[in-house]
């Protein structure tokens, strides 16, 4: 019978374990309590730079020592630690530039983001391959943000947001992006010693790398504008819901939305400026002409989504 219950473990991890999808709480979040997800964000916000701004950027001058080398996930990454005694985790292509962007994207309309940076040329001792190392995304372990501390994970099956405008905008955004990667340790809540952006613990949609190409369960294309572009957003309607073209394991937390949920999410992204995309893709290394094609595909994403029916 060992095999009978191997083949349950197997469907089990397929499926994510989750018999349900419902929220943690008996009553509706409070503001307060919706804080810790999505913040309306101020008006001009720097998406170069990020939360984090220039200040706690990394510097690439230095050379930083490697502590841990990671092989697994879809990227290889390290763990490094500079000369000032700051560690970072440090994700390598291909996802580097899409998690950088995607970042910044979510954080523009409000939702929470640890300081994460784009390093085109830096050096490591004690690295696989001689320098200068590959473009990686730098995230710091304790940034001097206010006590930001990462802690648990969080799932979307479960969590105080299931069914509010505001997560469901966090879904539609994960699929407008192209990205299928929303398992639960993925999710970070953090925790601060003090209240910034509303609130002292942030539910934080975190790895965003898998992004800016398709869906898909395995080896889904990352960062390729010819996918992005190519690859459907909104396939059509099934009774008062939207069908997303969506590839991957998790498709029940999207075949709920609604247009207005969709709506909600496209609204908040217009009223992002040129500026600001421009200053997203740039976050993430990408050229001009890249970043247009980019940005032009993004928005027309926007415009299907606003024409939803009321």
């Amino acid at each position: 019978m060992r095999w009978k219950t191997a083949i349950a473990a197997t469907a089990c991890v397929a499926v994510a374990c989750h018999a349900s999808i419902a929220p943690t709480g008996k009553t509706p979040p409070t503001p307060q309590q919706m804080a810790e997800l999505w913040h309306e964000p101020e008006t001009g916000r720097d998406l170069f730079w990020g939360v984090g701004g220039q200040r706690l950027a990394p510097d690439p001058s230095v050379t930083y020592t490697v502590l841990e080398t990671k092989r697994a996930g879809f990227s290889m990454g390290m763990n490094i630690e500079g000369p000032d005694k700051r560690k970072w985790s440090a994700k390598l292509p291909p996802e580097a530039p899409t998690e950088v962007v995607a970042s910044r994207l979510l954080w523009g309309v409000g939702y929470h983001q640890p300081p994460i940076y784009y390093v085109g040329k830096w050096n490591a001792e004690g690295a696989h391959d001689p320098n200068p190392q590959l473009p990686a995304r730098f995230r710091e372990s304790k940034p001097d943000l206010h006590g930001l501390d990462a802690g648990a994970p969080w799932s979307y099956y479960h969590n105080p947001f299931v069914g509010t405008r505001e997560m469901n905008g966090l879904l539609v955004l994960m699929v407008m992006l192209g990205n299928s990667d929303i398992k639960d340790e993925q999710n970070v809540l953090y925790k601060l010693k003090e209240p910034f952006e509303g609130a002292t613990h942030w539910y934080v949609a975190r790895d965003l790398g898998q992004s800016f190409g398709r869906t898909g369960v395995l080896d889904a294309p990352r960062g390729d504008i010819k996918v992005f572009e190519d690859t459907p957003f909104i396939k059509g309607m099934a009774g008062q819901h939207v069908r997303f073209d969506w590839r991957g394991r998790h498709g029940r937390l999207v075949d709920r939305m609604t247009p207005a949920d969709v709506r909600w999410i496209c609204d908040r992204l217009e009223r992002l400026t040129d500026t600001q995309w421009q200053d997203a893709f740039r976050a993430g290394g990408y050229n001009q002409e890249t970043a247009d094609r980019f940005i032009r595909r993004f928005k027309q994403k926007i415009k299907e989504g606003q024409a939803l029916p009321q």
